[in-house]
């Protein structure tokens, strides 16, 4: 582990100016994206008795999530965040509002997959910007480890944000669960807004807009292509979670589920953070994680009672932020001028669509067969992008010894060090 000090690399990016303020805002304004593909699935099975149905419509949120991810990131890098922010994170909320409405009027599944498609599409992209933004954040030899950071935060509302979703489904209800995402949204998106590092941001130049954008770079489309099947996984474990849930008790341990995954994913990004030279370059994590993958979700099968099933979920996730990681680092080698907030953003949305695909997929085999099809489902499709990202390792090499040097963290691995 990182030897505690004013030398730590993790205690050194956190005492950057204005870092602390804004990780912490964006982990508000974002947790609506921990909350709301399992609070959609548990609201709508209360309300139809199907998963099929539930699986549609956390799809539909996070497809229009990512789906509109590279355009709003392409708005923020061309006219700046402020204008575009705040007004679609209110859109987002007025729309999370709208799902239970339209579930206490009877409206059927059709209006609130709707809904839920709006909710994430009018998401705001605060996540590609804070990312774009880390390297005038941090020291150069500080870029891992903030990259680490905000990986770990990630995981943070991707841990809050199922647990509060299931507390509240469980107490309160959730449709409760559905309005608590919708205020988040919008307090966390002001208060990072507020921040003076956003008001100093420029557009980018007129002369760096082209209709490529970020996918002008052959390593970025790799990642874009490679990342759909890697979010399969989450969507397909978004529906078998709950179910497993429901077979044990109540879809409301589905929050609890998921929050193991996201614990796990923080665990390993913090082995990673803590001497990424032994894991290889960024190129070669991508690849070893990919192969690795389907290995560590499989044990999932044997999950005889709750307790199993939270520690094996730990184990399942542990690849998620390591990956995350190394993908933004290969991206922030790799991306073309005036296009930040838009390429990291693309890499969002093939996440989302794998999960949208992977979630769309899960709920009428999940309804058929049970949740144990659900987590197979989970463990095959991660196969399908091995080939290319094997295939065009050696591009991924080259794009991360092209970026500018970005010296690895001293950090201390034993006490003796």
């Amino acid at each position: 582990m990182p030897r505690p000090g004013p030398d730590n690399p993790y205690r050194r990016v956190l005492a950057a100016p204005h870092v602390l303020s804004l990780t912490a805002a964006a982990v508000v304004a974002r947790l609506p994206a921990g909350m709301g593909a399992i609070a959609l699935i548990i609201y709508v099975h209360e309300q139809t008795g199907s998963f099929a149905a539930a699986g549609a419509a956390a799809g539909a949120f996070t497809i229009g999530l990512g789906a509109t991810g590279p355009l709003l990131g392409r708005l923020v890098d061309r006219r700046g965040p402020r204008p575009i922010l705040v007004p679609f994170a209110l859109l987002s909320a007025a729309a999370f509002v709208a799902v239970p409405i339209l579930g206490g009027l009877g409206a059927g599944t059709v209006p609130m997959v709707a809904a839920a498609t709006v909710a994430g599409g009018a998401m705001p992209p605060l996540g590609g910007l804070l990312r774009k933004l880390w390297p005038s954040l941090v020291e150069p030899p500080l870029l891992i480890t903030a990259y680490v950071v905000d990986a770990v935060t990630i995981e943070i509302f991707f841990i809050a944000g199922p647990l509060l979703t299931g507390l509240l489904a469980a107490t309160a209800g959730a449709a409760e669960a559905l309005l608590a995402a919708a205020a988040f949204g919008v307090a966390g998106t002001i208060w990072f807004v507020a921040s003076p590092v956003i008001a100093a941001v420029d557009p980018s130049p007129p002369h760096q807009h082209t209709r490529a954008g970020a996918l002008a770079s052959p390593a970025i489309r790799v990642l874009v292509l490679t990342g759909v099947p890697l979010g399969a996984t989450f969507g397909a474990l978004d529906v078998a979670l709950p179910a497993f849930g429901a077979a044990h008790g109540s879809t409301a341990l589905g929050g609890a589920f998921t929050a193991s995954l996201a614990t796990g994913s923080a665990l390993g990004a913090l082995v990673y953070g803590a001497s990424p030279q032994r894991f290889g370059d960024a190129a070669q994590v991508c690849v070893r994680l990919a192969i690795l993958q389907p290995l560590m979700v499989l044990p999932l099968l044997l999950a005889p009672s709750v307790a199993a099933m939270l520690v094996l979920g730990m184990v399942a996730g542990s690849f998620i932020a390591p990956t995350i990681t190394a993908r933004s680092q290969i991206v922030q080698s790799s991306l073309p001028p005036g296009t930040g907030t838009e390429a990291f953003t693309w890499l969002t949305l093939a996440v989302v669509v794998g999960a949208s695909a992977g979630s769309a997929l899960a709920g009428p085999l999940v309804q058929a067969e049970g949740w144990r099809a659900g987590v197979l489902l989970a463990a095959a499709l991660p196969a399908v992008g091995l080939p290319l990202i094997l295939a065009r390792r050696g591009l991924l090499r080259r794009a991360v010894a092209a970026g500018a040097p970005v010296a690895i963290p001293a950090v201390a691995t034993t006490e003796g060090d």
